[in-house]
């Protein structure tokens, strides 16, 4: 028996897991990356900080966190899948109502 023939199928299986992980990653990613388009779309100006931070813990593949500004607040919702390069960043006022939301 020829040891390359051997080998192939070895190698195919090694390069069809890859490529199907590889698949699997995007696949991920992809969703991370529609999470967060479609809760920042869901935010308009003046809507309360509860009703915001009630959504965002509905999230299953991004994560946010809230900062203190001198304006008030800046909640940052984004994924480790994309690299935190997808984000939707959300201005709050000192009453705690959004005033703007920006995707990118």
């Amino acid at each position: 028996m020829n040891s390359q023939a051997f080998h192939r199928p070895k190698k195919f299986i090694a390069v069809a897991v890859c490529v199907f992980g590889l698949l699997v990653l995007y696949f991920f990613i992809n969703e991370a990356r529609k999470e967060i388009y479609f809760l920042c779309s869901n935010f308009g100006a003046g809507d309360s900080f509860g009703h915001v931070v009630r959504q965002l813990d509905t999230v299953n593949l991004s994560e946010y966190s809230i900062e203190e500004t001198e304006q008030g607040k800046r909640i940052i919702h984004s994924s480790k899948l994309n690299l935190h390069i997808v984000s939707c960043n959300i201005e709050l006022n000192l009453q705690d109502e959004v005033v703007s939301v920006s995707y990118g």
